[in-house]
């Protein structure tokens, strides 16, 4: 157990028969065809995780189930994903001046004397690095914090219940170390996967799976995710119910 996480469960659930072997194949299919249709894809993937998040937060084991009212899916995964947007507008903001000098330098440096690119690369230079430094602390709270609305979304089926923080803010602070700790496992698992990929794309021999194996990364990694936000969401539910009928010492 690792802050109350099943970690061979967690893992292990996407492949552990052969029945889930399949749904997961077919989960595959669909992050291939996302690599053809946009967005569509995704949201059906991410309303599959919903799934998953649902049997979790009703105290049932996660487990693979059929692939069936992929409306209803894409529906779910809309919704995740508007949370998504809306939760990552400050991002956005910060980052589009970087994005807007990022295109202009170039530009302005094909048109420019050597004299005045040595005044404007220090310039360039502490925009980036500036950037960088806003982002990384605004970000790393952002992901932490955003699944925590989007089980909301999940619990209530209601898109407004991410936006209502005083439903759910109180079940953040009564388990943060449980959010902080999913953060932590889905976010090295899609590291290691990620290093796993590049040792695949620099391998002739087996470059050729990362057809096979970036489709089943994208998959595993929003069913790990998922999963694990889904388990500290309720178990933050439990934890703040026990807060609240202790009794009050003076």
């Amino acid at each position: 157990m690792f802050f109350g996480f099943d970690l061979k469960e967690i893992f292990m659930f996407p492949i552990k028969d052969q029945e889930a072997r399949k749904h997961f194949l077919i989960g595959c299919l669909v992050s291939l065809a996302a690599f053809v249709i946009p967005v569509l894809p995704y949201l059906v993937l991410f309303g599959y995780a919903v799934r998953i998040a649902k049997q979790i937060l009703n105290n049932e084991s996660p487990r693979m189930v059929a692939w069936d009212d992929w409306g209803g899916m894409a529906k779910d995964g809309l919704k995740l994903l508007g949370i998504r947007m809306i939760f990552s507008l400050p991002i956005l903001v910060l980052m589009t001046p970087l994005i807007i000098a990022a295109f202009a330098f170039p530009i302005i440096m094909s048109t420019s004397s050597s004299s005045e690119i040595e005044s404007l690369l220090p310039i360039f230079m502490v925009l980036m690095f500036g950037s960088i430094c806003i982002l990384i602390p605004v970000s790393i709270p952002l992901a932490v914090i955003i699944p925590v609305a989007e089980m909301s979304v999940v619990e209530k089926d209601d898109f407004s219940a991410g936006f209502r923080f005083r439903e759910w803010w109180p079940i953040f602070r009564a388990n943060l170390s449980g959010f902080i700790a999913a953060f932590g496992i889905y976010y090295l698992t899609a590291i290691v996967l990620t290093f796993a990929a590049q040792f695949l794309y620099i391998t002739l021999i087996f470059a050729c799976l990362l057809i096979v194996f970036l489709p089943a990364t994208t998959i595993y990694i929003a069913l790990i995710m998922y999963a694990t936000i889904a388990q500290a969401y309720r178990d933050g539910k439990v934890k703040l119910t026990q807060k609240e009928l202790t009794p009050q010492t003076t």
